[in-house]
């Protein structure tokens, strides 16, 4: 989180300032929204009757969802930080609007699970008796730049003249994940950090649905 917040610090007035001062930029928007990536805060800039241009920043801090592999459920705590820049095109020079672009992302995505000390469990192709697991950790990471394409709505200057209510529904191309899991016990039982290396890639195919990621957000957008 802190590394994507200096990149954020230096990376987005300087794109900021670029928007605003393209001489295409004709009149410009701000856009609040909330939804799957979290809190956004948006800049949009009309550049013609049916291109826009659009920065976007968002956070959002945590959710839960869970995966279980070998008979261990493994609850995951995700946080996602992005920094997207799009082009939107209004094909009727109305509100309705089909985006495409790049989303900058920094994402924290771990989970602890630990086994049933009085059952075995088959990891990466051996037995181990719960006891001998410890405590598991899991960590998934996906491409940090990931193309989106989407359709929306945001009708300031089109549909109307400075407030709008905006919505967008998209998908963000997060790639497969690549899945690192260790235990507490992998110094002291043999074998078990081998066991567990093989044991990943049953966990990456149970998180492979995460790599098509979906976009969803509603807002209010005001022009200047």
């Amino acid at each position: 989180m802190h590394r994507f917040a200096r990149i954020t610090k230096f990376c987005f007035p300087i794109l900021l300032v670029l928007l605003l001062a393209s001489p295409a930029a004709s009149q410009v928007a701000v856009t609040g929204q909330i939804g799957t990536l979290g809190v956004q805060g948006q800049i949009t800039a009309k550049l013609n009757k049916y291109l826009d241009a659009r920065l976007s920043l968002g956070a959002m801090p945590q959710w839960g969802f869970s995966a279980d592999v070998s008979d261990i459920n493994y609850d995951f705590d995700m946080s996602i930080y992005s920094l997207g820049g799009f082009v939107d095109y209004h094909p009727l020079a109305g509100g309705f609007r089909v985006s495409a672009g790049v989303i900058f992302n920094n994402h924290d995505i771990n989970s602890s699970a630990n086994p049933a000390k009085d059952k075995t469990y088959d990891i990466g192709g051996t037995t181990y008796p719960g006891a001998a697991l410890g405590t598991l950790d899991a960590k998934a990471d996906f491409n940090k730049v990931a193309p989106y394409v989407g359709i929306g709505y945001n009708g300031v200057w089109r549909a109307y003249e400075r407030l709008s209510f905006t919505c967008e529904l998209g998908v963000m191309f997060w790639g497969s994940p690549n899945v690192s899991l260790s235990s507490n016990m992998s110094g002291v039982v043999p074998g078990l950090k081998q066991s567990l290396e093989r044991e990943e890639s049953d966990l990456e195919s149970q998180l492979d649905f995460l790599q098509y990621y979906p976009v969803a957000a509603v807002g209010v957008s005001w022009a200047f």
